[in-house]
């Protein structure tokens, strides 16, 4: 079935046009290495500001941590039993800044967290905590409030639970991770910024003349090439200290954490839980996922970074007990959970003691022989963490700026899908007008944003098949998808559905064919099927 081709825009591109650019380039000020959050970020804002920037990946954009987080842009109250004071309220501050100019990416949302009968202390602990917490809340009915037993109507926390004093109600974000990260990387083209994933860095060789030649191979197609800057910020996550030492930056200890989530078809009706785990200064998480409900996250220590990661059977087995523990008449339970994923935080050492729990999670930057290498850092406050690199980076060049400079550019806050006054509002209207049902509506705004109604909207119509048709093309068209797991993981975000996608997988053949028929479709769906197979059997026990 022929499809109607998109029309082309600035963000149109193909993978020649921009190895192209980048092996032909002749210094650039900075060449970053690593495509998650932070590595997006820095080029983002390095470019915008008048740098001139490369930008590498060696998977697919957002490929490791930056996928798997808990999805959840928030300030880290559990951050204040560790009195880790100022990353809690820089990530309210940042928080709240998302809130204002990526609200179609992320967005408020309430949490509950219960408090058993008896535990003064423990509510009185929480009522501190979240005091401080919503000391930075711009919007005042965002502020906590506690909720009685008597009071209590939500599902599975009602009056009936005579083992609960109440709960508190407070208010953290809820996000989609890896469109941030596919935004970030829009908005650094959009300034000038050659990106590039599948796209290796193996070694640096410094010249007389203070330039370093970065050593790089398209994985794609195996060419190597050479890219010249003037200085490398290496934001390659668990990866930094491998790869500062390759490129004889400095190096640092990482302690390395695996997180694990689960994902239940059933959708989840009532506020978010924060729970904590008895005997342990840790809690987990239930809430909405555009899937159904996600709940996380586990915490294991790990020795050795994997790309791509799978919870233990041992950590399926610990969510799947909490939960018939905590809320055994919330009906999520082995017969409905479609999906679970696994993530990698690093955290720097700081003395003596290397134990996740209690490391601080505030990230640390170095700089030795040109090279810039981010250690830790965190998701929601990873626009500041990038400001803070570009600063070094900018010293470094010989081009500091100051708060000044930043104060005129509220532009620096916003991505391609940022909504003015009123725009999201008109946008859904028209949608409305198009045919399309609240559901769809809601899909392609809280993925796109304003990026729809300027070059799409006429072409956003009919059913779920030819929406998802729409999205597979803006996504080749735009967004640098070079496979099957590309597309359904990271843009598309419909590996994590009841099906994974399964019965979108013709329609999207189709598209496939027409725009990318030298790929091998085939080969990509057997291996997109069996991983999806892996996956089930290890949630089956």
């Amino acid at each position: 079935m022929p499809l109607s081709p998109l029309p082309r825009t600035a963000d149109s591109t193909t993978r020649g046009e921009i190895v192209s650019k980048l092996s032909k380039h002749d210094i650039f000020d900075i060449v970053v290495v690593g495509g998650g959050i932070h590595g997006a970020a820095v080029a983002r804002l390095a470019s915008s500001l008048g740098f001139s920037v490369a930008l590498i990946e060696k998977a697919d954009y957002a490929a490791a941590t930056s996928s798997r987080s808990s999805k959840m842009a928030h300030g880290g109250l559990r951050y204040l039993e560790l009195l880790d004071f100022e990353q809690v309220f820089e990530g309210i501050k940042a928080r709240e800044e998302m809130f204002e100019h990526v609200g179609h990416l992320v967005r408020p949302a309430e949490f509950l967290i219960p408090v058993p009968r008896g535990h003064l202390f423990f509510r009185v602990k929480l009522s501190i905590g979240l005091f401080l917490y919503d000391l930075l809340v711009r919007n005042r009915q965002r502020r906590h409030r506690w909720i009685s037993r008597s009071k209590l109507t939500f599902p599975g926390f009602h009056k009936g639970r005579s083992d609960l004093m109440g709960c508190f109600v407070y208010t953290d974000g809820l996000m989609s991770d890896t469109r941030l990260v596919i935004e970030n990387v829009l908005a650094a083209r959009r300034a000038g910024a050659v990106c590039v994933n599948y796209c290796e860095a193996s070694g640096v060789r410094r010249e007389g003349d203070g330039i370093l030649h970065v050593a790089a191979r398209d994985l794609i197609t195996r060419q190597d090439f050479t890219i010249r800057a003037r200085l490398v910020v290496n934001c390659a996550g668990p990866w930094a200290s491998h790869l500062a030492k390759e490129f004889q930056g400095e190096t640092r200890p990482l302690t390395l954490s695996r997180g694990s989530h689960i994902i239940f078809s059933k959708p989840w009706a009532g506020p978010s839980l924060f729970l904590p785990i008895p005997g342990r200064a840790r809690y987990y998480w239930i809430w909405p996922h555009p899937a159904g409900t996600m709940v996380g996250t586990t915490e294991r220590e790990i020795t050795d970074a994997e790309l791509d990661p799978l919870p233990s059977r041992d950590e399926v087995e610990e969510i799947l007990g909490r939960l018939a523990r905590d809320v055994p008449d919330a009906g999520l339970s082995r017969e409905n959970a479609c999906y679970c994923f696994a993530g990698i935080r690093s955290l720097p050492r700081r003395g003596k003691n290397a134990n996740s729990t209690v490391l601080s999670r505030k990230h640390i930057w170095t700089e030795e022989h040109g090279v810039l290498t981010l250690f830790g850092g965190k998701y929601t406050t990873a626009s500041w963490t990038a400001l803070e690199g570009v600063r070094a980076a900018a010293r470094v060049l010989g081009k500091p700026f100051g708060v000044k400079q930043l104060s005129q550019r509220p532009d620096l806050l916003q991505l391609p899908g940022s909504f003015a006054a009123g725009e999201q509002g008109e946008l859904a209207r028209s949608l409305e007008l198009h045919g399309l049902d609240p559901e769809d509506i809601n899909r392609l705004i809280s993925r796109y944003g304003k990026r729809l109604g300027k070059h799409y909207l006429a072409y956003a119509e009919g059913s779920r098949e030819k929406i998802i048709a729409l999205e597979t093309m803006i996504a080749l068209d735009t967004e640098q998808v070079e496979t099957l797991e590309d597309l359904m993981r990271r843009r598309l975000e419909l590996e994590y559905t009841e099906d994974h996608g399964v019965r979108f997988l013709p329609i999207i053949e189709a598209v496939f064919k027409q725009l990318r028929p030298e790929m091998d479709f085939a080969a990509q769906k057997t291996a997109y099927l069996e991983r999806m197979g892996t996956i089930e059997a290890l949630l089956r026990g």
